[in-house]
């Protein structure tokens, strides 16, 4: 099943006090149609869309799932697709076209929701709002949320999620709710609230799912708090005709303006106790609430829908209500395989949000099956079906859309028939119109013969004028102008096209020529393109039997056309891939219908069957195609596919090639915030003499306007977590290299302690959760800011918070000047416990500000005890004396705590509390750092490598003892370089200094860079 909780929350613009997160690289890379009716049905309200609204692309979850995103921007759409053994549950966030899944077994799991974002959004940010001097905007105050579970228990793990009603693009919050409560900063105004709690078992499986929402919450200037309560809300409930049993249910709540909605979905399966809370009307903005379900019984399944609620009713039982039947059949060529269907409803003629989607369902091919689907006034129905694949490749999908009428009775198949290219899209409102002298074409889209459209094929195209081409291209992801003269001539427009066999090897490869004659038009309009649906009479493996073969055809003109009947007709068959053709006896019928049979002798060999056809209407339009694997013949059982197995693919990465160091945190962990650019070398790979890519201690100290020595007699300490077994040697290559003095355990420099300060025993290296590339940053950091500087490692004994703070403690008793922190986490309650470990006196304490741009606060960054270190992009340059420029880093952290106060040396005006950061230094991975680490080098960044550069300076200046909080660096802000340009917002922040960089203090860079030491 490929998703039972999509929670799109279309976030716009300061939406997104939810940061980017570190992504992961798609699969797919083409602009891929996404599917669409071939001949919609008066009915059908099959959408069209912008070509930039239909890419598709697959993408890996640090868990080993997949999801899948159509479109992109605010109208992207995901699907969760599990692996192998792991539940369908999963929660899906569209935060102004960022995308957020993850598995519900995760949300108890998990500290923030960062390492489950996929894909990446274009910046909506107004220019003229982020070019130069951050305009104030955001004022923030502090809003409380807690909530009790059906049980009266604080919920067990949630999310949750604030909107604006105002104006939803002013500011919205989505976030990880542990122990019943949460808290963030947000600009005063009209609000509503929504949690999605969840309860599972040891082994991950939801056991509860309680959905509270609160319609409408003032957040005056000075905050407020709201409690939401599921001890009255009811458990959700469906009525059917015959006896029924639930399956799933999701419920769609909308909320925001008529001219902006937010979204949240969620649901549950069967097993899973769902119990959704009442909320009243809307007295700001628009609230639309809706409800989805499936019911089975032994032999079929309901599909019901219930969308257009404005408030969310107090009871949850709902009636099934006017009904349509669909009996279909799902075949496959595999021994066996097995499907994915998801089930969906969309808006007729309505510009509304967009209806949730019912949990997805496997079915084994061949079988059958009958749905009773809700006949729901002003909604078409879709279905899609997916073949199951390791690899999440999309290859082999297919889908149909169209209107239930009550009492209709349909039969439909899935892959049971020849899919071949045909003029069916997505991506505009004609897939070939001719419009005065000019020919618009957008990519084609296969089709079978029930009018499902997907299994996508690529390959070259052309076009003809009277025999002369005039035109080549290419299938997938391919929009097109031709002029044409204005008179009447004869075109012929050809496809040869080829799919991927890793899911089925049907239909794998076509050849079609469409003939039209045309002459310029007074408006668009389609030209006559005539195409085939062909559908084998077979067994459930899409096999022709011995005996008598049977193939019927239905010809179909362009949506738009005229229809114009079939003249003539023929059909050949070959068995041998088209080296020899048998011809059929056929049977014209309507003139839009055509029947072919042929003999199919006993003894033929198990293996395909290749079809060609050729067709003439009475308007002189043309087809001539041939299908290679157009069907199996006398091969009952199926035929295993031998192909390259899908074109799915994983890995992770924060944009192009950046690759995250470590995994997200648990609930009540950290996690480092190393970045990767690329991929490690080999130390052998550098040419003798040559130095590793990334920016050298040189660069650096030009840069920053730093000494070449110093720090004698002075420690930096690092704290990170689990054990290095290689930090000592590798720190040997770094120094080596840029020609500094030996670091080594046995003269002194470098000392390794655990937790506890003791040298023994060290914790186990964790190869799951490696922090060896951390540990290397942070040492080559400090060792190249602050050469003469002795180096204390301390290693917690895991990433547990309470672990963490305790080598925290033996960092900043153990006499080192300056401690390093490189990791960090969502603010939370239980971690303000914790909070005394980060001060000592005569120590600066510096902490990673994150890598996901504007957000809520950061902990331990939000501490006014530390000195929070925020990122930039950092760029040798001619155009000025220093030899350098920078601008905000766009992944490094900002924002406002809701939980410290605001110190007093800090005077910004927009948080009422800590605002995070206080300074900055090189953080983008893409003008990144050199490290050596594990035997190789890497281009490394994120404000992993800002922080132990700040400490290094700090011990090199000598004046730590004046730096127990940041309250010295704003003194001196005359002392660094202001960084006045850059946005670390994916969206339109209006230009405030949360998140724009601009003359003076901002949040992403602080007071700025270091110019020299004089500012520490």
């Amino acid at each position: 099943m490929r998703r039972l909780i999509q929670r799109r929350v279309c976030l716009a613009a300061a939406a997104a006090l939810v940061g980017a997160a570190v992504a992961a690289t798609p699969a797919v890379v083409a602009a891929t149609p996404a599917p669409a009716p071939a001949t919609p049905p008066a009915t059908s309200a099959a959408p069209a869309a912008s070509a930039a609204s239909t890419t598709e692309h697959i993408y890996q979850l640090p868990t080993g799932d997949h999801v899948r995103v159509t479109g992109s921007g605010q109208s992207a759409r995901a699907d969760f697709l599990p692996a192998a053994g792991h539940s369908a549950a999963a929660v899906t966030s569209n935060v102004d076209g960022r995308i957020t899944v993850v598995p519900v077994s995760q949300i108890g799991k998990i500290s923030s929701l960062d390492a489950f974002q996929v894909g990446s959004a274009a910046p909506t940010a107004d220019p003229a709002k982020t070019a130069g001097a951050a305009t104030p905007f955001y004022p923030m105050t502090s809003l409380h949320i807690t909530a009790l579970d059906h049980a009266g228990n604080p919920v067990q793990a949630a999310e949750v999620i604030a909107v604006n009603t105002d104006d939803p693009t002013k500011a919205n919050w989505d976030g990880i709710m542990t122990a019943g409560d949460a808290r963030v900063e947000v600009p005063a105004g009209h609000y509503s609230v929504a949690v999605a709690a969840f309860e599972t078992d040891a082994a991950g499986n939801s056991t509860e799912t309680d959905v509270l929402t609160v319609t409408d919450v003032t957040v005056p200037a000075a905050g407020t708090a709201v409690a939401l309560d599921g001890r009255t809300a009811q458990q959700v409930a469906f009525t059917t005709p015959q006896p029924s049993t639930f399956a799933a249910a999701v419920v769609g709540w909308d909320r925001g303006t008529a001219a902006h909605m937010d979204f949240l979905d969620i649901g549950a399966l069967a097993g899973t106790r769902f119990y959704v809370g009442s909320a009243a009307k809307a007295t700001y903005g628009t609230l639309n609430f809706s409800m989805f379900g499936r019911q089975t019984t032994a032999s079929a399944s309901y599909l019901l829908a219930f969308p257009n609620y404005d408030q969310v009713p107090a009871s949850q039982t709902y009636d099934a209500g006017p009904l349509a039947t669909v009996d279909s059949t799902y075949a496959t060529d595999e021994p066996q395989q097995d499907l994915t269907l998801s089930d969906l409803w969309n808006r007729v003629g309505s510009s509304g949000p967009a209806l949730p989607e019912l949990p997805a369902v496997t079915v084994h091919a061949p079988s059958t099956g009958r749905q009773y689907i809700s006949a729901v006034a002003g909604a078409s129905y879709e279905g899609l079906m997916l073949p199951v694949t390791n690899s999440g490749s999309l290859d082999g999908e297919l889908e149909r859309d169209f209107v239930p009428t009550p009492g209709e009775h349909l039969t439909l198949a899935w892959r049971g028939t020849v899919i071949t290219p045909a003029p069916s899209t997505y991506d505009g409102p004609c897939f070939l119109c001719r419009s005065g002298n000019t020919l618009n074409g957008v990519d084609e889209m296969d089709t079978d013969g029930s009018g499902d459209v997907g299994q996508w094929s690529d390959g070259p195209t052309t076009i003809t004028e009277d025999g002369k081409q005039i035109y080549s291209g290419g299938t997938e992801g391919q929009l097109f102008t031709q002029t044409l003269p204005a008179a009447k001539h004869h075109y012929v427009y050809s496809l040869d096209t080829t799919h991927d066999t890793g899911t089925t090897a049907l239909s794998t490869h076509t050849q079609i020529s469409w003939g039209f004659d045309s002459a310029k038009t007074a408006a668009s309009t389609p030209v006559p393109i005539l195409y085939a649906q062909a559908r084998f009479v077979t067994d459930g493996h899409d096999s022709v039997p011995t005996g008598t073969g049977t193939l019927d055809v239905t010809f179909q003109h362009q949506a738009g056309v005229a229809s114009s009947v079939v003249k003539k007709a023929s059909v050949s068959v070959s068995y041998d891939d088209g080296a020899t053709w048998q011809p059929t006896t056929v049977a014209l019928g309507d003139g839009r219908h055509v029947s072919a049979t042929w003999s199919v002798p006993a003894g033929t060999k198990a293996g395909y069957l290749a079809l060609k056809m050729s067709a003439t209407d009475a308007a002189g339009a043309t087809l001539d195609e041939t299908v290679h694997h157009a069907a199996l013949v006398n091969a009952p059982g199926g035929i295993a596919v031998s192909g390259s197995g899908g074109s799915g693919g994983s890995g992770s990465g924060g944009g192009a090639d950046v690759h995250a160091v470590c995994p997200t945190a648990a609930t009540g962990h950290v996690r480092c915030f190393a970045l990767l650019s690329g991929a490690k070398s080999p130390a052998s790979s550098l040419a003798k003499g040559a130095k590793p890519d990334g920016f050298a201690r040189a660069d650096l100290l030009s840069a920053y306007k730093l000494p070449t020595t110093g720090g004698a007699g002075r420690t930096v300490a690092i704290v990170d977590a689990y054990d290095d077994p290689q930090a000592e040697s590798d720190l040997a290559v770094y120094r080596s290299t840029y020609g500094l003095p030996a670091c080594t355990t046995a003269n002194g420099c470098f000392t390794k302690v655990n937790e506890h300060g003791q040298a023994s025993p060290l914790p186990v290296h964790n190869p799951d959760d490696d922090w060896s590339p951390e540990v290397s940053l942070d040492l080559d950091m400090v060792s190249a800011i602050c050469p003469a500087c002795h180096i204390k490692l301390v290693e917690s004994d895991n990433t547990d918070s309470t672990s963490m703070a305790t080598a925290e403690r033996t960092a900043t008793g153990s006499g080192a000047v300056a401690v390093s922190n490189s990791w960090g986490g969502d603010e939370s309650t239980p971690d303000q416990d914790l909070n005394s470990a980060f001060q000592h006196p005569g120590v600066a304490v510096t902490v990673s500000s994150g890598d996901h741009g504007f957000i809520e606060g950061a902990w331990p960054a939000s501490l006014s005890t530390v000195i929070a270190v925020g990122g930039t992009s950092l760029t040798k340059t001619t155009s000025s004396a220093r030899g350098w420029s920078e601008t905000a880093w766009k992944g490094g952290g900002s924002g406002c705590s809701a939980y410290i106060a605001k110190p007093a040396w800090q005077h910004d005006a927009h948080c009422p509390n800590r605002t995070v950061a206080d300074l900055s230094a090189v953080a983008d991975p893409n003008t990144g750092v050199a490290v050596y680490v594990e035997g190789g080098w890497g281009v490394f960044g994120g404000t992993s490598a800002s922080s132990p550069i700040i400490a290094g300076m700090i011990a090199l200046a000598g004046n730590s003892s004046a730096l127990p909080s940041a309250q010295y660096v704003y003194s001196h802000a005359a002392d660094f370089f202001d960084v006045t340009s850059g946005t670390n917002a994916d969206w339109d922040c209006g230009g405030d200094y949360l998140c724009v960089a601009g003359p003076g203090y901002d949040a992403p860079t602080g007071v700025g860079t270091p110019n020299g030491l004089g500012g520490l």
